[in-house]
């Protein structure tokens, strides 16, 4: 049947067609357990995602319970208050004391900051190694709010989440993470109250955050408002190593 062919073009030919079937085989059987692992996939994402639902319906059953304790105990020191002056002047000092502390909400003058990354259609698809400079990194976010405080802002909230001295600003990939567990993406709305035309005037210096994120195509819009209102803080706040200095008698 071979005559005048060659063993090893023969032996050639024989392993071509070996290694042709197991490719063939290998493909076929990929196939199932590529269905099976995208199956798996989708399953698991919607049961994370009901997860989510869930937690965030309980977060949301909390913050109400929440509303009415505190609604409850100040109604209950309003009433302690009634003895006399000097209880009066107690609950003045402790709700002054909540205020500092980030745990009441807060409203007045103030500006708001829209801060958004690049619009995608002027974005220059030809040098991709810029388009890190395209977007709302967690540093410009962190200028934005140092320059806040520098002018005097006494409260400010990130898309109304409270921003206090602890609070975290830190990459996330994509989103930007804002307090213990917040996690935004952009558009990101930051509010501040204080003299409005002292916290806008702090991005009109040459050197202001605000000219550079412009030089880059960044989308920032800074408006004076007459109310804002900032939100209380919902992080922890106990302090697990630091103590009050005790007095020396």
């Amino acid at each position: 049947m071979f005559k005048g062919v060659k063993k090893s073009t023969v032996f050639i030919a024989f392993m071509c067609v070996l290694l042709g079937f197991f490719t063939a085989k290998s493909f076929n059987s990929r196939r199932p357990g590529t269905i099976i692992g995208e199956v798996a996939s989708i399953s698991r994402i919607e049961k994370l995602l009901k997860e989510k639902d869930q937690l965030e319906a309980r977060k949301k059953e909390m913050d109400n319970r929440l509303m009415e304790l505190e609604t409850a105990i100040e109604a209950w020191e309003k009433e302690f208050a009634l003895v006399d002056q000097s209880t009066e002047d107690i609950r003045l000092e402790l709700k002054n004391a909540r205020s500092f502390a980030g745990l009441l909400p807060l409203e007045g003058p103030g500006i708001e900051i829209v801060l958004n990354d690049r619009q995608k259609d002027s974005v220059l698809l030809s040098n991709p190694g810029m388009l890190r400079f395209y977007i709302v990194h967690d540093s410009d976010m962190l200028n934005i709010i140092n320059e806040l405080r520098a002018a005097g802002a006494e409260a400010i909230s990130i898309n109304d989440t409270r921003i206090m001295a602890n609070s975290r600003i830190s990459c996330g990939g994509p989103i930007i993470n804002v307090g213990k567990y917040q996690r935004f993406a952009p558009p990101f709305i930051i509010r501040a109250i204080g003299d409005p035309d002292r916290l806008a005037g702090a991005f009109d210096s040459p050197d202001s955050i605000y000219h550079m994120l412009k030089a880059w195509g960044l989308r920032i819009d800074v408006k004076r408002m007459d109310k804002i209102v900032v939100p209380r803080s919902l992080g922890d706040s106990d302090y697990h190593f630091a103590k009050p200095v005790e007095e020396s008698e």
